[in-house]
């Protein structure tokens, strides 16, 4: 009888192993939530309305510095009243309206005295009218087909620096080290009260990174209307593969959120800020490679140089960036402070700094 009774404590002993050893025994396993992931971004109670605006004051102060390039002078208050959104100064009422929303106080701190100072710097520059632009003299340089561009005396184009660089110090910068922090879509965010047309909290701060993103709730099947990133985005894509790469990340994210998949949130938030820093590398050398083609051609020159400076500012305001300040300092080096004086020589050494940063020594004469 002892003998039977040992055998048995021994039979379930060994159940007891088999259980532990492959978890599939056990009454306190907890099986992965099951939801769908939509092919467009369309939850309940999406809400990114204030993206949406600032996206639209950003477009406003594109184009009002770009009208310096016809001659018009430029005031550079009214620039700085449209940063902060005082004195009610944009053309579109709506924006005017939206008096608790502004581009300045979204800037990464340490950038927001250098755009106000690129906007002094444009209004004086515009001051010359049309006067031609020439090493060491600021004014407009025209392309071979016509198409002027004011620039200082170094023949750097500030509405690019402008346009590229807040691009970068806001957008990117709001979602990838704002949005998709700890601090926004952590343990400690409620995820579950929902506020109606808004979601939860966890929620909500989602939807704000993917609307600093600008891009169509069914990018990249419908690329009309994407605006700055989700833009850039596109025109890399061929050798990048961002599009599907962010989108899919975006619509997974938001998808394990509402159905409480932290590891999976997290996955997809580590994907989004990896791939959206590779994004602004692949778009950086895009213009350069777009540079060093129209060597000949200055005023095209010195706007894919600007354009290339405005994105490169962007790669310094992600928290663990992989481009270190040392090799930041590089790129800007070999590009120069004197568009003019740029040969293709430094073009390609720039490109291959951060070409070899970011892996795309395979794609980057693709990009």
């Amino acid at each position: 009888m002892l003998a039977s009774i040992r055998r048995h404590a021994a039979l379930t002993l060994v159940g007891l192993a088999a259980c532990v050893s492959f978890t599939s025994c056990s009454d306190d396993e907890t099986d992965a939530p099951s939801y769908n992931v939509p092919e467009t971004y369309t939850f309940d109670n999406v809400n990114y309305s204030g993206q949406t605006t600032r996206l639209a004051m950003l477009s406003e102060i594109d184009a009002y510095v770009k009208t310096g390039n016809t001659g018009r002078p430029l005031d550079a208050q009214k620039l700085k009243n449209m940063y902060a959104n005082v004195n009610t100064p944009f053309t579109d009422a709506s924006l005017n309206a939206a008096t608790d929303k502004q581009l300045k106080n979204k800037t990464i701190e340490s950038a927001r005295p250098v755009f106000e100072g690129y906007f002094d710097a444009v209004a004086q520059a515009s001051l010359l009218g049309t006067t031609p632009a020439a090493p060491g003299k600021a004014g407009i340089l025209t392309t071979a087909d016509n198409k002027p561009y004011l620039v200082d005396a170094n023949g750097v184009e500030y509405a690019q620096l402008i346009q590229k660089g807040l691009m970068g110090a806001v957008l990117y910068f709001q979602a990838v080290d704002g949005y998709l922090s700890a601090e926004k879509i952590g343990p400690a965010v409620d995820n579950t009260t929902v506020k109606d047309g808004q979601g939860t909290d966890m929620e909500h701060h989602w939807d704000e990174a993917f609307g600093y993103f600008g891009a169509p709730v069914n990018f990249p099947k419908e690329t009309e209307g994407a605006k700055f990133w989700a833009n850039y985005s596109n025109q890399v894509d061929a050798a990048l593969g961002s599009n599907k790469a962010l989108m899919d990340a975006f619509l997974k994210g938001r998808a394990a959120i509402s159905a409480k998949d932290m590891e999976a949130k997290d996955e997809a938030a580590a994907t989004i800020r990896t791939e959206w820093e590779r994004l602004v590398a692949a778009s950086t050398i895009h213009e350069l490679n777009a540079a060093k083609k129209n060597m000949a051609d200055q005023a095209k020159k010195s706007h894919y140089l600007s354009e290339a400076l405005g994105f490169l500012m962007g790669l310094q305001y992600k928290t663990d960036r992989q481009l270190t300040n040392e090799k930041y300092q590089e790129v800007k080096n070999a590009i120069g402070t004197n568009l003019y004086a740029t040969t293709a020589d430094d073009i390609n050494e720039a490109i291959d700094i951060l070409s070899a940063v970011y892996k795309m020594d395979s794609i980057k004469g693709q990009l």
